[in-house]
């Protein structure tokens, strides 16, 4: 008897052999053979001498252990972190210049705030414990200029994939990667070529979220996304109620025609260590006559910025720890002042650079959350 193509038998039909072929297209193997296999691919990625590479070093508190690798990148963490199948943990990065961490505990110690405010506790989310562990990591890693993250997630205990350990006492996970990066050019090079930024419809997280450095980067990703589908340099966030508010990963910072420099209120975004130390930066008496000379006046960190701000902006300017400062001179399709980066941006570009070969390690003053 035929069977009608769309008819119920005919898709049962269809389900049957589609099971059937990947079945058959799926080796099973022991438990042995699956660990030989992951510990397999690990190897060849740090042996492959023809592959581009991310080498470093990394920390695993699970195995107790730090190791210098070839390439980060075959590191791996348990499919049971909670912090992988429930985004339960936090993170911070810094950047490392001449094998140091710029800002180092501050960095940690946000991390250790951020990890409290996700429900992750314990006694190796110390801040002496952490910054221990990514002076360790560094080292072993041997990179000169690169990067370091941190994570924390609430563990891999319990079972069934639960939201928290069954006593809910397990310790957290900790994890560190140094990575070396490819070293900028001088800085007045990079500086010279500005980005463009749009405003997306990608939702920003409510404030309780946005405000914390968690693993859940969705909205970030989300961000990214829209913005090369667009052809554009950096995507931004709108705060709920219309604002301006930060940019995957980066704050941002508007130099306006009276000489202030205004950075989003820390009510809507992340609180930014790199774009704090900025701040420091700027008010110091060393640097006011080169700072009033490029127009800046004063620094306003906690402002309101409507949609109308960069429009008038006679600079705008992206501030993180992965690209220091930057220019952007294109908003939403329209010319950022003169359509170039501008002096203001350059020079705090440079006071950062020097800062961090420095080698600062902390904020003067404490950050305020």
């Amino acid at each position: 008897m035929s069977t009608r193509a769309g008819s119920p038998s005919a898709r049962v039909n269809r389900a049957r052999a589609h099971r059937s072929m990947t079945t058959r297209a799926i080796e099973r193997v022991d438990a042995r053979a699956y660990a030989r296999r992951v510990a397999s691919r690990i190897l060849e990625r740090n042996d492959d001498a023809s592959a581009i590479i991310m080498p470093g070093a990394v920390y695993d508190s699970t195995l107790a252990c730090v190791a210098r690798v070839r390439d980060v990148r075959s590191c791996v963490v348990s499919m049971h972190d909670r912090g992988f199948h429930r985004g339960a943990g936090a993170f911070d990065a810094a950047t490392i210049v001449d094998g140091r961490a710029h800002l180092v505990e501050s960095h940690v110690e946000r991390l250790g705030r951020n990890a409290r405010a996700c429900d992750v506790r314990g006694g190796a989310l110390d801040a002496g414990a952490l910054s221990e562990i990514v002076r360790e990591t560094i080292e072993v890693s041997e990179v000169s200029y690169g990067q370091v993250r941190v994570y924390a997630t609430s563990g891999s205990g319990g079972v069934d994939f639960s939201l928290r350990d069954d006593d809910g006492g397990g310790a957290p996970d900790v994890f560190a990667i140094a990575y070396a990066k490819t070293p900028p050019r001088r800085v007045e090079e990079e500086v010279e070529e500005g980005l463009s930024a749009f405003v997306s419809d990608v939702p920003i997280k409510k404030p309780r979220f946005a405000t914390v450095k968690s693993v859940n980067y969705l909205n970030n990703v989300l961000l990214a996304g829209d913005a090369r589908r667009r052809g554009v340099d950096v995507g931004v966030f709108a705060t709920e109620d219309g604002g301006v508010g930060e940019a995957p990963g980066a704050n941002l910072a508007f130099l306006t025609a009276d000489g202030t420099l205004v950075t989003p209120s820390r009510e809507d975004v992340l609180a930014g260590i790199t774009i704090a130390r900025v701040k420091e930066l700027a008010e110091k008496r060393e640097n006011a006559a080169a700072l009033a000379a490029v127009g800046v006046r004063r620094f306003d960190d906690d402002a309101r910025v409507s949609p109308d701000v960069p429009l008038a902006a006679r600079e705008c300017m992206l501030v993180g720890s992965a690209m220091n400062v930057r220019g952007i001179t294109s908003w939403n399709g329209t010319v950022v002042g003169d359509g170039r980066v501008g002096p203001a941006t350059k020079l705090l570009a440079r006071l950062l650079s020097r800062d961090m070969l420095a080698g600062t390690p902390r904020l003067e003053r404490p950050m305020v959350f």
